[in-house]
């Protein structure tokens, strides 16, 4: 069924306001938009495609509108973006064949029955415009698509692959992996018999240019098709990066140079070196889709293209890479790579965001002046004494040093203790594998060099080096998190379980950083919870510490608690903890919460709640004991948007809950913050204030203690509503215990701190 949708720049909402401007309750999306794939012009509109995100550039007011799941769109990852001039009307295709069409006032219809079919590896390959109509080219055949009627009309299942077709009256020609082939819109072309092969020819893109059937291939050129005996004629040979036809001018070319064809009989040709991978004409001005420089017009002058304005580049992170984040302050840092053994490649991307604005360290020389290609970020880390200093570590090519957002140094094998896993490989230098970075209390940086002897490696304050050796983890494999407890004490995990290596590692050095005789270590690989169960998982993902001082431990197994640090150590039959929640159905028994449910990454809000990350099912919000499951989030119920979780932080000034996914990162405000130290009046804010007729959401206290009680009363004194903080904010929906709304007038709020020796008073109005 087709669902219209207002595009709203803002997230959807409800609820209160917080001082970021994000309510209590709400999502908010942050595309990357910084690295231009391609673009589309529409009327006066250029929509820019951004590693499957989009944003449109209005030519007329300068007005920038970013697209997404959040404000109406209905899916992520698009793939092609097309104009429809005779309906006007923008079409989105996505990567699973989810259709998006966005009206001129920026409505959206969704059209997702190609989706829906479930076919088996769906490949979308072009999608070419005719009149009212766009013709779907996939790896089966051609999807027909009525964009006046919002209907599908045909499906051309011909069981070839293709890759690209074009219309002239009622024959539709198509270029695909088994050849070209034509079919006439007067026969039955459901019917793969109708359909006439012409050859071999094999093109990237058809388009009809001044009646001519003309053909692009990346590799040979441009050509012109006899639609008689399909023969072809080459009007401008070599490879070519990037083709299109709009307004009338056909364009083409690679990274030294750029042919406009003005008719097919006038080619011209600018030799100039560019990083387009994409150029399209619009109205006198050339729209050049740049990659990492983003989009940017340009104007013929003077036989050159050259700029007519600054690239147009909404801030937002430059690549939807979250594979580890964390807070330091209000800061939240970047890292967009991971060690993994599945060949993933992801550019090198380092980034922070603070004060509403993406910082993106700067990439440029880092491979030429490295020797080797910038990939995998694995961690980052930033200076407790110099903010603008960032190191970041990486999966093969060692540690990385950053100041103001530039490149300084890489330490690798040849300048530092840091080792490669295989020194007798001509390719030793693309193995120094690096990760978990933290800095200690004392300003050490701690770093893990995996797969080799000496894994623990450290760079103090003076810029020298040390590395510890312990024999139960001797060539671990990746560790993703190091975390210290209040001790001072060291927990790290080793993810894989590879002869024995993975587990949880913990390192007591007595307060002696050198002086490795009387450290204390030890590291189990296996689990076995309070009940006699045993466990080897063999993903050891991710650890946390909460307020409780307890190590939460989230395995491809389930999730595991070390409720007793000292006994993790000390105790020869530790026993991990699996909560057990209460079937209440009227048995003693009880299950363990997300039992054999894979868990990516823990984080711990400011009420010591735990937000849970999985592989595949979301993300869940547990209790602080966990005890109680408050939210499961998940694509199906929620705007996240994708089930496939990597990292997850919190701010801890906000209590923004940042949600790392494999497509991207989103947001969900949560009603926790940190709590203020001292319960004071002057820093206690309540709001709305008054609360008007229309507001439906909740009323928020804000600048509590720590598990603060909060009462809501009558100016008489009768009890209407009581709870307590989660971190430093309590929220109440204006209802009384028994679920009525409460009458207008005016409500003392009693807030007293968790040991009950202060209390302040508060007031709300209801106005009705």
């Amino acid at each position: 069924m087709m669902k219209r949708y207002i595009l709203l720049l803002a997230v959807f909402v409800y609820g209160i306001a917080l001082c970021s401007g994000q309510a209590i309750g709400s999502w908010k999306s942050y595309p990357a938009l910084q690295i231009s794939d391609c673009n589309e012009p529409a009327g006066d509109k250029i929509y820019s495609l951004c590693n499957g995100n989009l944003f449109s550039y209005n030519t007329t007011d300068t007005e920038v509108r970013v697209f997404d799941r959040l404000n109406g769109l209905n899916d992520t990852k698009i793939k092609f973006v097309r104009y429809c001039e005779t309906t006007d009307k923008v079409i989105l295709v996505y990567e699973n064949g989810n259709i998006d069409l966005i009206y001129p006032d920026d409505e959206v219809s969704n059209l997702k029955q190609l989706k829906d079919k479930n076919y088996a590896s769906l490949s979308i390959n072009n999608v070419t415009v005719h009149e009212e109509k766009a013709y779907i080219c996939t790896n089966f055949g051609i999807v027909v698509l009525n964009t006046e009627e919002e209907l599908f009309e045909d499906t051309y299942d011909l069981g070839i692959y293709v890759r690209c077709c074009t219309l002239d009256g009622n024959l539709i020609y198509l270029s695909s992996n088994s050849g070209f082939y034509t079919g006439s819109l007067q026969s039955n072309l459901l019917d793969k018999n109708n359909w006439t092969y012409r050859g071999e020819i094999s093109f990237d893109s058809l388009v009809f240019f001044e009646n001519e059937l003309v053909g692009y291939n990346q590799t040979s050129g441009i050509f012109i098709i006899n639609k008689q005996d399909f023969s072809i004629r080459n009007i401008a040979s070599g490879a070519l990066s990037f083709f299109s036809f709009h307004d009338g001018i056909m364009v083409a070319g690679n990274g030294q140079q750029v042919h406009l064809f003005h008719s097919l009989t006038d080619m011209q040709t600018i030799s100039q070196n560019n990083t387009f991978s994409h150029l399209a004409y619009q109205k006198g001005v050339f729209w050049a889709s740049q990659g990492i420089e983003g989009l940017q017009p340009y104007i013929l002058s003077e036989g050159m293209l050259t700029p007519s304005n600054s690239p147009i580049q909404p801030n937002s992170p430059i690549r939807n890479y979250f594979c580890h984040m964390h807070y330091d302050g209000s800061r939240l840092l970047v890292a967009g790579g991971e060690q993994n053994y599945s060949g993933i490649t992801r550019e090198g991307t380092l980034m922070y965001y603070e004060n509403g604005t993406w910082h993106n360290f700067s990439e440029e020389n880092i491979a030429e002046e490295t020797g080797h290609t910038y990939i995998n970020i694995t961690n980052v880390a930033q200076d407790p004494k110099d903010p603008t200093h960032h190191y970041a570590s990486s999966a093969g090519h060692g540690l990385y040093e950053f100041k103001d957002l530039k490149f300084v140094k890489n330490y690798d094998e040849a300048n530092s203790p840091l080792r490669t896993i295989l020194p007798n490989s001509s390719h030793y230098y693309n193995y120094v594998r690096c990760d978990a970075l933290q800095y200690d209390a004392d300003g050490n940086l701690w770093m893990v060099n995996t797969e080799v002897d000496t894994v623990l490696v450290i760079l103090k304050p003076d810029q020298t080096w040390t590395k510890l050796y312990y024999k139960e983890i001797d060539g671990a494999t990746n560790f993703t998190q190091i975390l210290f407890d209040s001790k001072g004490r060291l927990w790290a995990n080793s993810k894989r379980y590879e002869s024995g290596t993975g587990g949880v590692f913990a390192l007591d050095c007595n307060g002696t950083l050198e002086d490795t005789s009387d450290d204390i270590h030890i590291k189990r690989n296996t689990i076995t919870n309070q009940d006699g169960v045993r466990y080897t998982p063999y993903y050891t993902n991710c650890i946390a510490l909460d307020r409780n001082e307890q190590i939460w431990v989230g395995t491809n197994e389930g999730l595991f608690v070390i409720e007793n640090l000292e006994d993790f150590i000390y105790d020869d039959d530790f026993r991990y903890t699996q909560v057990k929640i209460p079937r209440n159905d009227g048995t003693d028994y009880a299950d363990y919460l997300l039992n054999g449910v894979n868990i990516s990454t823990i984080a711990v809000d400011a009420a010591n709640r735990k937000w849970i990350g999985t592989a595949s099912d979301g993300v869940y919000l547990v209790s602080e004991d966990g005890m109680e499951m408050l939210q499961h989030f998940t694509t199906e119920n929620s705007l996240l948007i994708s089930n496939e979780i990597l990292s997850i932080t919190i701010s801890p000034k906000t209590g923004e809950v940042m949600i790392g996914t494999m497509l991207g990162l989103v947001s969900y405000m949560s009603d926790a913050n940190t709590p203020a130290p001292e319960l004071e009046k002057n820093n206690v804010r309540v709001y709305p204030n008054p609360v008007r007729p229309d507001y439906n959401g909740p009323i928020a206290v804000d600048g509590l203690t720590y598990n603060a009680e909060v009462k809501i009363t009558t100016v008489t004194g009768q009890l209407v509503y009581s709870g307590h903080a989660n971190g430093g904010l309590f929220t109440w929906d204006g209802r009384d215990s028994s679920g009525r709304r409460v009458a207008s007038g005016v409500y003392n709020i009693i807030s007293t701190n968790a040991e009950g020796k202060k209390a302040i008073v508060n007031r709300v109005t209801f106005i009705h």
